[in-house]
């Protein structure tokens, strides 16, 4: 890079990093709640200052010069070092956590319990990015990920937060209906609910180290898993989902784990995953503690559903006993101001 001059404003920062995230100058200006003209102010004086543009642009796209992408990484840097310092001076528990996760785990695990989390910390929001594509947390500055998948990128850290399991499951009027599937080769006479583009015509299922593929019939699917988790709640079929997806649905009796020697892959875990830095913000901090509880307190509550293999709770003992005694945290609605 060439030599720069002095910068003099952290806004700038932040303005050029919310640009980059966002994609477009119109969409950091959304995020920041400013004005355009301010956004692109900010980045021309940055630009200014450097001697050097940052960002190719053009009336279609937008992407980082050379220079751009190197100053990126160091701007990010210096923007986590500016948080830990400014938290320093404070409690911390304020400012935005990013969390991303599938959509079926964000609308049944994360904002059904958001309520309880921001009467603990009022001055902290959550923003939930939903997608079942693995998002690049460092690009996204996403601040930490719930994830249902094995890891693959080596600059995150991620360690297992619950036990999760493949299972297949249908409505109790599609098994009146249809009949009870006993063995895995029954799923051949059955209507199967999928996820996938092509949709898949075998399911793998594990019995402890013993698998067998079966061939299946697949009557409705898209690459969306909540096209087959409302196709399995309006009868349509048996579903292999999540057992996070489903868990309340069975516990209400609107679905029946089938098979239940049978799962669709081995040690699964929800994992915490975050991008690897040397500071986490307090108020991620809290969130994930948060999180932990719940969620912990909710596999407590369901251990006897026959969703969860026995190995994986028994790893979680004693937490779990303890999670089981502890009466489900409640929040007095805050004052009126």
């Amino acid at each position: 890079m060439q030599r720069m001059g002095r910068l003099d404003s952290i806004d700038d920062l932040r303005v050029f990093d919310a640009i980059v995230r966002a994609g477009s100058l119109s969409r950091a200006a959304q995020e920041l709640d400013v004005s355009l003209t301010l956004v692109s102010k900010r980045l021309k004086r940055l630009e200014a200052q450097l001697g050097v543009r940052l960002l190719q642009r053009t009336t279609r796209q937008l992407g980082l010069t050379e220079e751009g992408q190197e100053f990126l990484g160091r701007c990010r840097l210096a923007l986590d070092a500016i948080q830990a310092a400014e938290e320093v001076c404070g409690d911390g528990h304020s400012g935005i956590v990013r969390v991303t996760a599938t959509a079926a785990f964000a609308q049944r695990q994360i904002a059904p319990r958001l309520h309880r989390f921001l009467a603990l910390y009022p001055d902290i929001s959550v923003q939930i990015l939903t997608s079942d594509d693995v998002l690049d947390l460092v690009e996204r500055r996403i601040d930490l990920a719930m994830r249902q998948a094995p890891l693959a990128d080596s600059r995150l850290i991620a360690r297992p937060l619950v036990p999760d399991a493949r299972v297949l499951c249908a409505s109790p009027a599609y098994l009146a209906e249809a009949g009870t599937p006993r063995d895995p080769i029954d799923l051949t006479k059955h209507a199967c609910l999928t996820v996938g583009d092509p949709p898949p015509a075998q399911w793998r299922l594990w019995r402890g180290e013993e698998s067998v593929e079966v061939s299946i019939r697949s009557v409705a699917g898209g690459n969306d898993g909540e096209i087959c988790h409302v196709g399995a709640l309006a009868d349509l079929g048996i579903a292999m989902k999540a057992a996070w997806d489903v868990v309340d649905d069975v516990r209400a009796g609107c679905l029946v784990r089938i098979l239940p020697e049978w799962w669709g892959g081995t040690d699964r875990w929800v994992r915490i995953v975050y991008p690897a830095r040397l500071h986490q913000p307090r108020r991620v901090r809290a969130f994930v503690a948060f999180m932990e509880e719940e969620m912990m307190q909710a596999l407590a509550e369901s251990a006897d559903l026959g969703l969860f293999e026995a190995s994986a709770l028994a790893k979680l003992q004693p937490r779990l006993g303890t999670a089981r005694r502890r009466p489900l945290p409640t929040h007095p609605a805050p004052e009126p101001g």
